[in-house]
C-alpha cells in the first residue's frame, strides 16, 4: 500500500516535471537574448542534468515502486542504477555550490567574472566541466572498479541496497563527508552569507549594489538552493547521527528519507519556472484569455429609437 502511494505521487510529479522542463527549454530556445545571459548558464546546465535524471533514473525507481522489487532482476542493472543515481545527485549538489559562488561573484564582483579570455574560461566553462565530470568518475571507480569488497544486491530494496564501499570504512566516510556533507554545508553557508550581505547593503546609507537589477537572480537562487537544503538536510542529519554513535537511529525511516530525495528532480523544474516571471505570464495569458464583447452602436431607425424596440443583436455585435 505504501509503495502504491509513493508510485502514484511520483508518476504525477514526473509528468509535470518533464512537461515543465520542456516548456522552459522551448522558452530559452526561442529567446536567444535571454539564453545568452551569463547568469542563466549554470542553472540551465543544472536543469538539463535534472531532465537527464527524470528520463533515465526516475523510470527505474517508478518501476521499483510499482512492482515492489527491481525488474529485471539484474546485477548489472543494480550497478547502473546506483552509479546513475549517485552521480546525478552528487553532481547536482556540486552544481549548486558553484551556482551559489557564481551568484556572489555576479552581484558583488561583476567585473571579475565578466572578463574575457582565460578568466572567462576559468569562471564560466571550467567549473561546470569539473562539476559534471567529478561525480561520474568517482562513482564509476567506487561502484564498478573498486575491488576491496563485493557488492551484494537486494532486489526488494530501493537502489538494491547500498554499494559495499559505503560500509567498509574510509571510502564510505570519504564519500559521505566530501561528496554530500561538504557541498551541502557550503550551500547553507553561502546562503547565510548572502542574506547577511543583502541586509547589510540594505541598511547602508550608501548602497553600492543595484538590488532592483539583481533581485530576480537572487530570488531564483534562493528558491533553488532552499529546495536542495530542505530535501537533503534530513537525510544528512540522520546519517551523521547514525555514524557518530547511534546506528539504529531512525533506521526504519531511512528508506523513506532516501525516497524524498527523488522529489529533488521532481520539484526543481516547477521551482525554476516560478523564478521566471516572464514565462509564467506567457503561460497564464495562454491559459486564461479573457473573453471580451465588442459593443458597437449602429444606425438605428428613428421609429425604432422612439418606441425603444431595439433588439439585442443590434446592440451587441
Amino acid at each position: 500500500m505504501v509503495y502504491t502511494i509513493e508510485f502514484s505521487l511520483a508518476v504525477i510529479f514526473e509528468i509535470q516535471a518533464i512537461s515543465v522542463s520542456i516548456i522552459i527549454f522551448v522558452y530559452f530556445a526561442q529567446d536567444p537574448a535571454t539564453r545568452l545571459k551569463r547568469r542563466h548558464h549554470s542553472w540551465l546546465v543544472l536543469l538539463i542534468l535534472n531532465f537527464f535524471q527524470l528520463i533515465f533514473d526516475l523510470p527505474i525507481a517508478l518501476s521499483f515502486y510499482y512492482r515492489e522489487r527491481l525488474w529485471p532482476e539484474s546485477y548489472a542493472l543494480c550497478v547502473w542504477w546506483n552509479w546513475l543515481s549517485f552521480s546525478c545527485d552528487t553532481t547536482a549538489l556540486f552544481l549548486m555550490v558553484w551556482i551559489s559562488i557564481e551568484r556572489h561573484l555576479l552581484i558583488f564582483y561583476p567585473k571579475l567574472i565578466s572578463k574575457r579570455g582565460w578568466k572567462k574560461w576559468m569562471f564560466d566553462v571550467l567549473p561546470l566541466i569539473v562539476c559534471l565530470m567529478w561525480a561520474p568518475v568517482v562513482y564509476f571507480a567506487l561502484i564498478v572498479i573498486v575491488s576491496t569488497c563485493e557488492n551484494t544486491w537486494d532486489y526488494t530494496t530501493l537502489l538494491c541496497g547500498p554499494p559495499c564501499y559505503t560500509y567498509t570504512g574510509f571510502l564510505g566516510i570519504y564519500d559521505f563527508v566530501f561528496n554530500v556533507c561538504a557541498p551541502l554545508f557550503i550551500n547553507i553557508l553561502v546562503n547565510l552569507l548572502l542574506i547577511i550581505r543583502v541586509i547589510k547593503e540594505k541598511l547602508s546609507f550608501r548602497p553600492i549594489i543595484n538590488w532592483r537589477k539583481h533581485r530576480k537572480m537572487i530570488l531564483q537562487y534562493w528558491a533553488i538552493s532552499s529546495l536542495h537544503v530542505a530535501l537533503w538536510s534530513p537525510l544528512v542529519i540522520v546519517s551523521l547521527i547514525q555514524m557518530t554513535g547511534m546506528p539504529s537511529f531512525m533506521a526504519d525511516q531511512y528508506t523513506k528519507l532516501e525516497y524524498t530525495l527523488y522529489y529533488m528532480p521532481l520539484l526543481l523544474p516547477i521551482t525554476c519556472l516560478c523564478a521566471i516571471p516572464n514565462l509564467v505570464n506567457k503561460i497564464m495569458n495562454l491559459g486564461w484569455k479573457r473573453r471580451t464583447n465588442v459593443v458597437t452602436v449602429g444606425d438605428i431607425p428613428d421609429s425604432r429609437r422612439r418606441t425603444g424596440k431595439i433588439s439585442r443583436q443590434q446592440i451587441c455585435i
